[in-house]
């Protein structure tokens, strides 16, 4: 399997590439004879490829991950200095804090996950970004995700959607106020920021010349199932929430297709 898939690579009729880093559930063999029989790979974007597989048929730029956020993950910092790259590119526990592997990962099985699965993303997004910066003067970039519950205290109720540009860093207020009120007017609750501010991906691109870039949060008990999410893999959704959360969601990106045509929205 590839490590990832791009749709419309070479399309430029919208200034947009969107991204799907963690919605890849592919994990390879060497990987699955290290992993221990309890391990539990919870907290993947279950199922976004399929809810959100209108956006290829709108001509729209998007490259979507094939493997498992487990094996490596994008969305990570490779230079950050985080207890190493072990505990910061792959995890050594999962997110609800328990041991994935039976022993410690080697150095080589490291370094061969960041230079053949981790740098071909980046440097494939890379790309596509360039692509249309040669085109546009100006390109956003959507990074895509989903939620079980926030994973930090907070005040008030969990929210059905929250977006991320790192505290106006990464966007402009005019671009992330326009969002809002689309997601507003499907009927979801937004919360700004909070508590996903936008992970690597948002704030890596999105500071670079030329680029916008958002990250969408969608959480689980709007197109899965109408419950509580903990520590579980999960393989199927129910059919009524997830048609109506497409629904709901191919009306906002084709609204935003729409406004650009017509230059209701601008970017610059």
């Amino acid at each position: 399997m590839k490590n990832y898939r791009v749709y419309n690579a070479t399309s430029h009729q919208f200034p947009i590439v969107i991204d799907l880093p963690h919605s890849g559930t592919f994990v390879t063999e060497s990987m699955t004879n290290q992993l221990l029989p309890t391990a539990v790979l919870a907290n993947t974007d279950w199922f976004l490829r399929e809810l959100y597989d209108f956006l290829p048929q709108m001509g729209l730029t998007v490259i979507e991950n094939n493997l498992s956020r487990y094996v490596i993950d994008p969305n990570r910092d490779s230079k950050a200095e985080v207890s190493g790259n072990y505990y910061h590119l792959i995890y050594e526990q999962n997110t609800f804090g328990h041991q994935l592997y039976q022993t410690p990962l080697t150095s080589q099985e490291i370094n061969h996950r960041i230079v053949h699965f981790y740098q071909p993303y980046h440097q494939q997004l890379q790309q596509l970004l360039a692509d249309k910066l040669a085109v546009f003067d100006q390109v956003l970039l959507i990074d895509l995700h989903s939620f079980a519950e926030y994973t930090h205290p907070s005040v008030g109720k969990t929210a059905d959607v929250v977006l991320g540009n790192n505290w106006g860093q990464t966007s402009s207020s005019a671009l992330f106020c326009y969002f809002q009120t689309l997601f507003q007017s499907q009927s979801y609750r937004v919360d700004n920021n909070f508590p996903f501010r936008g992970g690597y991906i948002t704030r890596y691109y999105g500071d670079q010349p030329g680029i916008q870039a958002l990250q969408i949060e969608l959480r689980y008990n709007q197109y899965i199932q109408k419950r509580y999410f903990g520590e579980e893999m999960i393989d199927s959704w129910e059919p009524s929430v997830f048609n109506d959360a497409k629904q709901r969601l191919e009306f906002i990106f084709q609204k935003l297709a729409a406004d650009l045509i017509t230059k209701r929205l601008r970017l610059t």
